[in-house]
């Protein structure tokens, strides 16, 4: 190639050095890597699907509690009955029209300027798993946007969904939902890091957290920390612990594994469809609050099937990363013993 190379440019009297030589070499590997990638099936560009993460230890291991627990459940037919809720929103333009008709070579149907999505209204319900009773949704709550969910608003809608759990004979449940920061507030006399030291002292004393007064204030909010992690409950675990529920928060980046996130597809996809540019603020809520009251419990059972189908996957996955880490744990052990036994020769 190189000889072919030099013998071309010399039949033009071209001036030939090792550095025409070195360009050229790079030039043909550069087409030949193009050609191979290009061969192979490589694209350039981004790729198309869902997005993954990067899981740190702590969230993986808040994962793998997550699905040991809850996968023990799947099909269990003396199982506790399983209340999943969540929060989410829909605005006031939102529309779901993917699959509507339209003659491609109409020239004169031209696509309307999209309008500002406007308002929105959020709403947060729950849906209930029983092994017993009929599944359902319940204690739903479509609120204006400007009444934005916080830890107010958002323990008093709990005590109303407890309060309708003791109605239904729904007892000794697990509650799942995700982490939200109002989910795991703490009661409002938890002493936190911005507190003046005195208030800090007293915290300590008042937790029985050993103390001579003369720590700094930063040594006091690290012995504050660690026992308040360790022994204080957020509002709401402590709401469902005196009814006999349990709280289950889902691990961080799986909201797949929430079947209420399918719910939401469906009830926002229902009012979706039937908006059109007449669609008023208030109608919005008519056909959300109309959209529940369609659910099914067949369709909520099937919402719950296909986030546990996810979850049996994910635990398998979890089973056989934990085989080949044994398996390689034991090839490493069992090489070991044989450098051991060559060195001892």
């Amino acid at each position: 190639m190189v000889q072919a190379f030099v013998r071309d440019r010399r039949s033009t009297r071209t001036r030939t050095t090792a550095t025409d030589v070195s360009n050229y070499l790079r030039e043909m590997s550069i087409l030949d890597v193009q050609r191979y990638l290009r061969a192979q099936g490589y694209k350039r560009g981004n790729r198309k699907g869902s997005s993954t993460y990067h899981l740190s230890k702590a969230n993986a291991l808040a994962r793998d509690v997550y699905v040991r627990k809850m996968q023990a459940l799947v099909d269990a037919p003396d199982g506790p009955h399983v209340v999943y809720t969540d929060e989410s929103y829909i605005h006031h333009h939102y529309k779901s029209h993917h699959q509507a008709l339209y003659d491609p070579s109409d020239t004169m149907d031209l696509p309307s300027k999209e309008k500002h999505k406007g308002r929105r209204y959020c709403f947060v319900a729950a849906i209930l798993d029983s092994p017993t009773l009929e599944s359902k949704s319940t204690a739903k709550q479509p609120k204006d946007y400007h009444g934005m969910f916080d830890t107010e608003y958002y323990v008093a809608w709990f005590g109303r969904l407890l309060d309708e759990m003791d109605e239904g004979g729904i007892t000794n449940a697990l509650i799942v939902l995700d982490n939200a920061k109002y989910h795991k507030s703490l009661p409002k006399s938890t002493p936190t890091s911005g507190r003046r030291k005195g208030v800090l002292v007293d915290a300590c004393r008042a937790y029985g957290i050993p103390t001579s007064g003369h720590e700094h204030k930063s040594e006091l909010w690290g012995l504050l920390a660690t026992h308040i992690r360790a022994h204080v409950k957020p509002i709401i675990t402590d709401m469902a612990e005196s009814r006999g529920h349990s709280i289950v928060f889902t691990p961080p980046h799986h909201s797949d594994l929430q079947p209420i996130e399918i719910v939401w597809a469906i009830v926002k996809g229902e009012v979706g469809r039937q908006y059109t540019d007449m669609t008023k603020f208030p109608d919005v809520k008519l056909r959300l609050e109309a959209a529940f009251a369609n659910l099914k419990p067949s369709t909520i059972k099937g919402c719950v099937r296909s986030a546990q189908e996810k979850l049996q996957l994910l635990h398998n996955h979890l089973v056989q990363v934990d085989a080949l880490e044994s398996e390689s744990s034991s090839a490493a052990s069992g090489n070991s013993s044989d450098d051991g036994s060559d060195s001892d020769d």
